[in-house]
């Protein structure tokens, strides 16, 4: 099923055709950079607003090509067409910390792989639909097998709620992917060491301004809004798979499957430091129709141990139900003006974390990392199995009358 996201995309002649080959003999490879050919990309819009690059299962220009996807940018973090490849050699922490030949990201001119926290490195995949989502990256030869991270956020726009995801390397697009099988020298590596700490070689976690434990994470100072305790889906990884597997943490006892983001409720945010540029900090949120819970204050908190590091608020130790939008902005006591409603985006998102090695690919000159997600059962509405059963036993009857 393709949803629509409401993207605009201008018209872009993209060439001939998809040029993705099939292994034949060659040597190691080194990720060159992300192949649009199957790309409608959009420019760079204008500082507020979004771009939107969309993948197609066939060359943009093909009058029959299928899209269930997009990647979104928006400057001055990042601008079009929204992923690059970034070449940089850097070694993970500990003593046994990977070495990495570089990473995919978003096409953030400010940033590389090695930037600090929050300097906006995720490439941000916008899910529309629930057919695959396939992104192709060029490869030269090298003499040495390559290995990218990966910097990722899926982000649910499909119009529906989603069980799960998969992510395959592979060769080709649409009908003509071919998924690898390892023996080309491409894999997802296994000696990544994913965040957070203790994951394994990849995972997946929703955003820490939501779900996280402040103690164990150096860059916050307070927990998450909606709880301490980290969420997201744990990951199955095969040599070409990454599958996702049980939700760990509170989301799904909270939110139920991974919410679209036309159904996350809405919050409220606080524009601490008067920039326009920067996230609100979410103070509040609607957890039914006019009903507003408050979570925070505007009490600031620091670091004990690094007092210049400090949240511009701080977490309830009790939280304030059943208020509507009078007696909350009364609760906060904060200039309204500084006060806006909005989308708690983050539910819809997920970040996930991995990395690819790179072998000889038998002389390939690109392969494809493709995304697939997993809608929720839709529930039948009340009286749809009396419905159901009663059609059945009409059919039985026409069919008895039918015999005799």
């Amino acid at each position: 099923m393709t949803q629509p996201f409401h993207i605009t995309t201008v018209p872009l002649c993209l060439g001939v055709g998809l040029m993705f080959a099939l292994p034949s003999l060659g040597a190691a490879a080194t990720i060159t950079g992300w192949n649009t050919d199957n790309i409608a990309v959009a420019p760079t819009p204008p500082e507020g607003e979004t771009g939107f690059s969309v993948v197609y299962d066939r060359a943009a220009t093909d009058p029959d090509a299928i899209s269930s996807g997009a990647i979104s940018f928006a400057p001055p973090e990042a601008i079009s067409p929204g992923i690059t490849v970034t070449p940089e050699t850097y070694t993970q922490g500990g003593p046994d910390g990977a070495t990495l030949d570089g990473c995919i990201m978003t096409s953030n001119p400010a940033a590389t792989c090695t930037s600090e926290f929050q300097s906006g490195k995720r490439l941000k995949e916008v899910v529309t639909g629930t057919g695959p989502i396939d992104l192709v990256f060029d490869v030269a030869s090298s003499p040495d097998t390559s290995v990218y991270q990966v910097f990722s956020k899926l982000i649910n726009a499909t119009g529906t709620a989603l069980t799960g995801f998969s992510i395959e390397l592979g060769f080709g697009t649409g009908d003509d992917f071919v998924a690898a099988t390892g023996s080309e020298g491409l894999s997802f590596s296994t000696d990544f060491a994913a965040k957070p700490s203790g994951s394994g070689s990849s995972s997946s976690q929703n955003p820490f301004g939501l779900f996280g434990d402040a103690s164990t994470n150096q860059n916050f100072v307070i927990d998450g809004f909606f709880a301490s305790e980290r969420t997201g889906f744990d990951i199955d990884q095969g040599l070409t798979t990454l599958s996702s597997a049980d939700v760990y943490g509170p989301y799904a006892d909270m939110f139920g499957d991974w919410m679209t983001r036309a159904d996350v409720p809405e919050g409220l945010f606080w524009d601490f430091d008067s920039d326009e540029t920067t996230d609100g900090m979410l103070m509040a949120w609607e957890y039914e129709p006019g009903l507003w819970e408050l979570r925070r204050d505007d009490i600031a908190v620091c670091d004990v141990l690094d007092p210049g590091f400090c949240a511009p608020g701080s977490n309830l130790d009790t939280y304030v139900s059943g208020l509507d939008l009078d007696a909350l902005y009364l609760a906060l006591g904060i200039n309204p003006d500084l006060l806006a409603i909005g989308e708690i985006e983050d539910l819809a998102n997920l970040n996930v974390n991995y990395a690819i090695e790179v072998g000889d690919l038998f002389g390939a000159s690109n392969f494809t990392l493709r995304t697939t997600v997993m809608p929720a059962p839709v529930p039948l509405p009340a009286g749809a199995p009396l419905l159901i059963g009663g059609l059945a036993a009409l059919a039985m009857a026409r069919r008895r009358k039918a015999r005799a």
